[in-house]
């Protein structure tokens, strides 16, 4: 007869299993949103660190960052690909759609916890105009703030279909003008703060390990602290 600590581990590694097939699923469909995604984890991991959060918030943070867009999965090859920046009703629709889709991927993998809602509410905004949901200030999570400027910054700062990639300053301003109605304006600062002291991120390809330490971390199968 099996152990409760048996089935637990168990259950526990399905649930790794699971994570590992979506985020190789998210490779397979779109390799830029699979490394953007290993970029915002570490940019929202340092942004939280330099906040002051715990081991465990951290963590959270980054897993948060890491699967932010994972409902993409099931968005249209066309919207992936296209070069346009305007998108008509229907297609932005489908977009707005994502963090819904991303949070019901996630929501029945227990040890995630709050990870969920950065996921959900990333797109929130300071003054209530965001979605899926439109929360003010107050009803949306610290870890979903940190993501949602993680998330514009390296937008910003990479090439993707429709743009090149801008230097760091483009960012900041894209960011500060953001706290008009977007981001929260401490978060901001203390984020340009840690970028201009520790540099952007250049390597724009997804690491494996990282995944697979970060996601083993919160799921208390490992002791590391990033």
């Amino acid at each position: 007869m099996r152990s409760d600590e048996q089935v637990s581990n168990e259950a526990r590694e399905r649930h790794l299993q699971t994570l590992g097939e979506i985020s190789a699923a998210l490779e397979k469909k779109d390799l830029y949103t699979q490394a953007h995604g290993h970029r915002v984890a570490l940019y929202s991991m340092r942004l939280a660190r330099r906040l002051g959060f715990s081991a465990e918030e951290i963590r959270n943070v980054g897993i948060g960052g890491l699967f932010h867009d994972v409902g993409k999965l099931a968005m249209s090859d066309h919207i992936l690909a296209t070069r346009e920046t305007q998108l008509s009703n229907e297609l932005k629709q489908e977009v707005q759609c994502h963090p819904l889709i991303g949070a019901a991927l996630l929501k029945n993998i227990a040890f995630l916890g709050p990870v969920v809602d950065f996921v959900l509410f990333h797109h929130e905004r300071e003054d209530g105009k965001g979605y899926p949901f439109g929360l003010n200030s107050a009803e949306i999570p610290p870890g979903a703030k940190i993501v949602s400027i993680a998330d514009c910054f390296d937008a910003v700062t990479t090439d993707r279909p429709y743009h090149k990639g801008q230097p760091a300053a483009a960012a900041y301003a894209v960011l500060r003008e953001g706290c008009h109605g977007n981001f929260n304006a401490i978060f901001v600062e203390v984020f340009i703060q840690e970028i201009e002291e520790g540099g952007m991120i250049q390597d724009i390809d997804p690491d494996p390990l990282l995944a697979d330490e970060l996601v083993r971390s919160i799921a208390g199968c490992s002791h590391q602290v990033f």
